[in-house]
C-alpha cells in the first residue's frame, strides 16, 4: 500500500485534465508542453498554480516554470503507471473511486453551501452586542494550568483544598504536600482563542481564581494569574463576525441538507451490520469534508496573544481535552 500512496496522489493531480485531447481537438485549449505526445494545457498549468496559493506578479513566471516542471514529472509517472496497468490494480481503483465520491459530495455541500446569504448589519450587530465578552469587554487571560494525574477521583479534597490559594505557587504547593502527580504550564490566551462556553466561564472570574476542568484522563485547575482587558470595536469585528456567521450559517445548511437527504432515502444494511438502523439524529458527515467548516472556537478577531511564561507543554492536550467537555 505504501506504493499506492504515492501513486495515487499523482494521478489525482491529473484527474482535472483527463479530457485534455477532447479539448485540444475543439481547439479550446493552448498546449504549454508536450510529454511524449501527451499534452499539458494552459488550463491544466493555471489550475496547479491555484492550488499553490497566492503568488506575487513578480513571482509568477518562476513559479510557473516550477510547476510546469512538477506536472512534468507527474506526467511521466502517470504514463509509467499506465504501462505497468495499475489503472488496473484493485487497491488504486477503490483509492479513486473513492477519491471520486469524496470529491462529488463536496462540490454538491458547495452548491448547497453558496445559498448563504451575507448576514446584514442587523445581524452583525445583534452577534457583537449579545458577545460582550469577545469585542466590548474582551480579555486577555494569563493561565496557570495545572493537570492533575488521577484527580478526578479526588475532586471533591482537591476543590477544598486549594479553596484558600492566593497564588499559583499556593496551589502547586498543596498538590505537592498532598501527594499529587500533575505536570504544570503557564499560557496566555485572548478571548477568540478559548471555546466560547469556556470564555463565558472564565467572563466571570477574577485575578486569583481557580477554575477546575473535569478531563478524561486529568483534573484541570486553571489558575488565573492575571486578566488584561483588551476590547474590539465593532467595526474592527465587522468583517470576521460577518465570516463567522456565514460559515455557521453554511455549516447549518448543509447539516439540514444531509439530514433531508437520509430521511428521504431507502437506505439497508446487510452482514455483521444487518441490525445497524440510520441515525437520523446528527449529520455524519466529517467536519474536514465540508467547506468552509465553522469552527466551534470564537472567532479570531485579532492576532494571537503571545506566549507568557512557561512554554507550551505535551500535557496541553489532555488540557484541549477537558476543555472540549464543558
Amino acid at each position: 500500500m505504501k506504493k499506492i500512496a504515492l501513486i495515487v496522489p499523482a494521478l489525482m493531480l491529473v484527474m482535472a485534465g483527463c479530457s485534455k485531447h477532447e479539448e485540444s481537438a475543439k481547439g479550446s485549449t493552448q498546449v504549454v508542453a508536450k510529454v511524449n505526445g501527451d499534452e499539458i494545457t494552459v488550463h491544466q498549468l493555471n489550475f496547479a498554480l491555484s492550488k499553490a496559493g497566492k503568488i506575487d506578479q513578480a513571482q509568477l513566471k518562476p513559479a510557473s516554470e516550477k510547476v510546469l516542471q512538477q506536472m512534468v514529472d507527474i506526467e511521466l509517472l502517470k504514463q509509467k503507471a499506465l504501462d505497468a496497468k495499475l489503472d488496473r490494480d484493485p487497491n488504486v481503483l477503490q483509492v479513486l473511486e473513492a477519491t471520486r465520491q469524496q470529491l462529488l459530495a463536496q462540490a454538491y455541500m458547495q452548491k448547497v453551501a453558496a445559498k448563504q446569504a451575507a448576514p446584514s448589519t442587523d445581524d452583525i450587530k445583534k452577534f457583537y452586542d449579545t458577545h460582550p465578552e469577545l469585542f466590548s469587554e474582551r480579555n486577555v487571560y494569563v493561565i496557570q494550568e495545572f493537570v492533575v494525574k488521577d484527580g478526578n477521583q479526588h475532586a471533591s479534597e482537591i476543590e477544598a483544598g486549594i479553596s484558600a490559594a492566593k497564588t499559583a505557587d499556593d496551589l502547586g504547593k498543596w498538590l505537592k504536600d498532598n501527594n499529587y502527580v500533575f505536570n504544570a504550564n503557564a499560557s496566555r490566551k485572548a478571548a477568540e482563542q478559548l471555546p466560547l462556553d469556556l470564555l463565558k466561564k472564565l467572563n466571570t472570574l477574577k485575578a486569583g481564581d481557580t477554575l477546575i476542568v473535569r478531563g478524561p484522563d486529568a483534573l484541570v485547575l486553571l489558575f488565573l494569574a492575571k486578566v488584561d482587558r483588551q476590547p474590539v470595536d465593532v467595526e474592527k469585528a465587522k468583517p470576521v463576525i460577518q465570516q463567522y456567521l456565514v460559515n455557521s450559517g453554511q455549516q447549518t445548511l448543509i447539516k439540514n441538507e444531509v439530514a433531508a437527504l437520509r430521511k428521504e432515502a431507502k437506505v439497508e444494511f446487510f452482514g455483521d451490520f444487518s441490525k445497524l438502523t440510520l441515525n437520523n439524529s446528527e449529520s455524519t458527515v466529517p467536519a474536514s469534508a465540508t467547506p468552509a467548516a465553522a469552527k466551534t472556537e470564537a472567532p479570531a478577531v485579532l492576532p494571537a496573544a503571545p506566549a507568557e511564561a512557561a512554554p507550551q507543554s505535551g500535557h496541553d492536550r489532555a488540557i484541549e481535552k477537558g476543555l472540549s467537555g464543558l
